[in-house]
């Protein structure tokens, strides 16, 4: 993953808005692009191993902030977050995030140039 990622160079992200898929609520980045551009290379590299198990044709770059809950839980949580945005960071790794069966953990971390 080295190789691939190390590629890649550092990149800000800004968060401006709220977005939904059902039952999920995220945050939306203003510019996708090296997002996007991250997750392309990644699926080239393993195309056997499809971005969400290639279940969606068009993969939506995003940072997830409550799902599995009911509406009302998400409209609340969105309502909090408003007052809070605009979100800036730096993204100058990748973090390879494994489940293991119960809750997600960090396996390893890879650096962008």
């Amino acid at each position: 993953m080295s190789e691939v990622l190390g590629r890649h160079g550092s990149f800000a992200v800004r968060f401006e808005r709220c977005g939904r898929f059902p039952g999920v609520l995220y945050l939306a980045p203003e510019r996708d692009a090296p997002l996007r551009r991250l997750t392309e290379a990644m699926a080239d590299r393993w195309p056997e191993a499809p971005p969400y198990g290639g279940q969606f044709a068009d993969v939506v770059p995003h940072l997830t902030v409550a799902q599995a809950q009911d509406d009302a839980v998400l409209e609340r949580v969105e309502a909090d977050l408003r007052g809070s945005l605009p979100v800036t960071a730096r993204v100058a790794s990748v973090a390879l995030m494994v489940h293991n069966g119960s809750r997600w953990q960090q396996q390893a971390s890879f650096a962008l140039r």
